[in-house]
């Protein structure tokens, strides 16, 4: 008889995932003030939403290029390597931000160089992560160490934002970035003392050049398995809808309705933390109840649903800043059963040497595919008001998870 995976909270004493979770938190927490703090500093510095749509997409286009071939090299180098790598780098790369501001130096263009650099060496973290995951834990304890991952990706998301819009009117927006440099070495070290024998085997003949491996990669998707091809197509056009209106339409809503701050920014932003954070425990609960295909398709849509109430922010005698931070944490609620789902789904239906390149490929549906949604946010928001555009994409977004709630192949995949 199985005996039973161990609680989330016991996963930790297994020194890896301790070591694992810890380097997540701190980094994360940094990301999630970077993603505030150079969106709400480009709109400082030009007041252009186009512009703001660009520095959005200079953090995001390099999963478009990159992306792919992160997941070919973290199967087939060490993982734990690849993060370290992305860490030390992301590292130097932020902590450019504050010092050519403080010669002055700190141009749109320069900006967008530095995050677009970032953000590259960030495309190998991601996939390593994800995909080392089966390495340290039994097959039995993946959901839960899954869930514990991305709730502690939640955790951290609150953490850094709240954080940030205490620390705001003190440091400044720029000084914010000191802070995040500090997480990515912190993480560093966490991962630094990961320690494990690697399960799949290397490959010795590399015959295969990254290309031909990328070619095996996406045959597997296309042709070996074809539910990963539906699922990964629609969560690109999932998030082709959600993402940039996500990323780049909130700042400006707060903007255009009520003339908020940064400050405003961070509070509504880390409201994510904690409806992620607690609709977490609800996954654990019910994801007996239906297969992972139907969970990650109903939050989908509503993902969808949920956006399309921030139409009517300010348009009622309601305080809009406690209006948006409702209608933003009801939205928070949904985006557990998408990525803990989708993310366990991977585990349970693709071999080992394959889940770093079918994780590359989930990470270009969502942040590669992102990039296009910001870029194209940030163009319709000089002719056509936010609000309006998030009626339009709540709907197209519902839409997608229609279509994949509509095969059985996906309904059925657990």
């Amino acid at each position: 008889m199985n005996s039973p995976a161990p609680a989330p909270t016991r996963l930790i004493k297994n020194r890896n995932i301790a070591f694992l979770w810890a380097g997540q938190l701190v980094s994360q927490a940094g990301d999630s003030i970077t993603h505030m703090a150079v969106i709400w500093l480009m709109l400082d510095l030009t007041g252009s939403p186009s512009q703001t749509g660009f520095i959005a997409f200079a953090a995001t286009f390099p999963a478009l290029l990159f992306g792919l071939f992160s997941g070919v090299l973290a199967d087939y180098y060490r993982r734990r390597t690849l993060m370290l790598i992305s860490d030390i780098f992301r590292f130097f790369l932020i902590l450019l931000i504050p010092i050519f501001y403080s010669f002055g130096q700190l141009s749109p263009w320069v900006l967008a160089i530095i995050v677009f650099a970032a953000a590259s060496f960030g495309t190998l973290f991601n996939p390593s992560r994800d995909a080392i995951i089966p390495e340290l834990v039994t097959g039995e304890q993946l959901l839960k160490v899954n869930a514990l991952m991305q709730s502690t990706g939640y955790l951290a998301y609150f953490i850094g934002l709240f954080g940030a819009g205490l620390l705001l009117n003190a440091l400044g927006v720029v000084n914010l970035f000191f802070l995040d440099a500090g997480t990515f070495m912190l993480s560093f070290v966490m991962i630094f003392l990961i320690s494990y024998k690697r399960t799949s085997p290397r490959v010795i003949n590399y015959e295969s050049q990254h290309l031909t491996e990328l070619k095996k990669g996406l045959k597997y998707v296309t042709v070996t398995d074809r539910r990963l091809f539906w699922i990964i197509l629609i969560t690109a056009l999932n998030n082709f809808f959600i993402m940039g209106p996500a990323v780049v339409g909130t700042p400006l809503l707060i903007k255009e309705v009520w003339d908020g701050s940064g400050q405003d920014f961070a509070f509504i932003e880390s409201s994510y933390g904690v409806g992620m954070l607690l609709a977490t425990f609800v996954v654990y609960r019910l994801n007996k109840k239906l297969k992972k295909g139907t969970w990650l398709m109903l939050g989908l849509i509503y993902d969808g649903l949920t956006f399309i109430p921030l139409f009517w922010v300010g348009k009622f005698a309601l305080d809009p800043f406690w209006l948006t931070i409702t209608i933003i944490f009801i939205h928070s609620l949904g985006i557990p059963f998408i990525q803990v789902t989708r993310t366990t789904l991977i585990h349970s239906i693709v071999p080992g040497d394959m889940q770093g390149r079918v994780f590359s490929m989930v990470n270009l549906a969502v942040i590669g595919v992102m990039s296009l949604s910001v870029a194209l946010t940030g163009i319709l928001a000089e002719w056509i008001s936010p609000r309006t555009i998030f009626l339009m994409i709540g709907i197209g977004a519902a839409l997608s998870g229609l279509l994949g709630l509509s095969m059985k192949s996906i309904r059925t995949a657990d």
